[in-house]
């Protein structure tokens, strides 16, 4: 049976490794590039990255920037029977629906940001305020999108509907 002799086995080993290193290269590449194309330019959604897989549960009550916490939506009926009747901005029928207290306590711009497509509305003294601008957040990372809002020291409600899930995460920050 014929034999190769010109390669020896420091060369078989050499073309292993660096056949292994090139593998490695390829499939290390798209998960180093996804890993660092996951973050954003926005230092107040970068901060929420940060926090955003370990949400606490809701509570009572928000001060300034909040969260990540995990919010157990109402069904519709039952957050009206327990908040008063609720409206929504939204185009869509809401299946379920939370409302929270905020108390802000500086003048400033705050980032809301949501695990899904639920809708966030800010309440002061009876009106839904307009958002300044709106992203999908870091999908990425699980933040399916953030709203942008200036807000006066005061107290305001935060409602938050889904037509389609329970259970929303929701965050907010300041730059």
């Amino acid at each position: 049976m014929p034999r190769l002799s010109c390669l020896s086995p420091h060369f078989s080993v050499s073309a292993t490794a660096i056949g292994l290193a090139a593998m490695l290269c390829v499939f290390a590449t798209p998960a180093a590039m996804a890993q660092a194309a996951c973050e954003s330019d926005n230092p107040v959604i970068s901060a929420m990255q940060q926090k955003w897989n370990t949400p606490a549960p809701a509570g009572a009550e928000a001060t300034d920037g909040f969260g990540p916490v995990q919010a157990a939506l109402l069904p519709i009926a039952q957050a009206q029977a327990q908040f008063g009747p609720l409206s929504f901005k939204s185009k869509k029928q809401m299946q379920y629906a939370l409302q929270l207290r905020w108390h802000v306590s500086e003048e400033g711009d705050y980032w809301l940001a949501a695990d899904s497509g639920a809708w966030i509305d800010v309440v002061d003294g009876g009106r839904e305020l307009e958002p300044l601008t709106f992203n999908h957040g870091l999908r990425c990372a699980g933040i399916h999108k953030a709203l942008k809002f200036h807000l006066r020291a005061g107290d305001y409600l935060l409602r938050v509907a889904s037509d389609e899930t329970p259970g929303v995460k929701i965050a907010a920050g300041r730059p």
